[in-house]
């Protein structure tokens, strides 16, 4: 197993990993629209949406592959019925004709108290 590592995105606090690989297979831990500098997360569900997108490009870039390398995708939205849309038009604009599996939950508690997260995902992606 390799860690994936990219000053590009943002790193987790505690001890997980951006990504790891094996076999090929890349999984990406739980990812949020930060701003990889500042930490910052938009207000806004586009931005933010956007900034998500942005940082999950970075880590498969580190690790040789892409959106297109990507198999499945878990998705955590604080408001699945107001956010969907918007993170719907994001998914479609990055993704192209590209057509991951996908599974979105609503939550209310995820991330760390404070931030206004509205999604998190968490990605497999395969470099055979």
């Amino acid at each position: 197993m390799q860690i994936i590592h990219t000053d590009d995105a943002p790193s987790h606090v505690g001890p997980v990993p951006q990504a790891v690989e094996a076999g090929g297979w890349i999984h990406v831990s739980a990812l949020f629209g930060a701003d990889p500098k500042e930490r910052a997360i938009p207000d806004d569900a586009r931005a933010q949406a956007e900034q998500l997108f942005d940082n999950l490009a970075a880590i498969l870039a580190a690790a040789d592959a892409g959106l297109t390398d990507v198999v499945r995708v878990g998705i955590v939205m604080r408001n699945l019925q107001q956010d969907r849309p918007v993170f719907n038009e994001v998914w479609a604009q990055r993704f192209g004709k590209h057509r991951p599996a996908r599974s979105a939950i609503e939550s209310a508690a995820f991330g760390r108290p404070g931030e206004n997260a509205r999604f998190m995902i968490e990605v497999a992606a395969y470099r055979g």
